[in-house]
């Protein structure tokens, strides 16, 4: 595997979380320094303090040597203290501040959870909108705090 530490910023909120010291794990890396591209290439693990991002393969995009924005493939998932989530594809606009992810896309949080084709969160706004795919329905759920309680467990469509 390879291993290596880089000062970008990469994944989840909130936004002062995206400054520090980065660690990506692959098979096999590729930088391409005319296109300012570095490619991850299989078993992608990518930690930064309590947060951390599996993938099949990551893009990371960059201007000037700064992170402009970074694309995850193939069996995202990804975990932030007791937030996880997953999805096929997500992708960082780090000029923008907004996280998506893509296919499938599913947060959860103390057994609450969100799901639609394409999650979008705009972290400077503190706004999340979830898209359903063609012709389908959102869907969330969310857990009541009393045991035994009639509406301890709510779906809404």
């Amino acid at each position: 595997m390879i291993r290596i530490l880089a000062i970008v910023v990469l994944f989840l909120i909130p936004t002062q979380l995206w400054a520090g010291a980065m660690e990506i794990e692959s098979d096999k890396m590729v930088f391409l320094h005319k296109i300012e591209r570095a490619e991850f290439i299989n078993k992608v693990h990518l930690k930064r303090d309590d947060f951390e991002l599996w993938c099949d393969r990551l893009f990371a995009y960059y201007k000037n040597n700064e992170l402009d924005r970074a694309e995850a493939f193939g069996h995202v998932r990804l975990v932030q203290k007791d937030i996880t989530g997953s999805s096929e594809k997500a992708i960082l606009d780090q000029k923008n501040n907004i996280l998506t992810l893509i296919g499938h896309a599913v947060l959860e949080q103390a057994g609450n959870r969100i799901e639609g084709e394409t999650i979008i969160h705009d972290m400077t706004r503190e706004k999340t909108v979830v898209q359903p795919d063609k012709g389908g329905r959102t869907h969330m759920t969310i857990e009541s705090d009393e045991p035994g309680s009639p509406a301890q467990k709510r779906k809404i469509k």
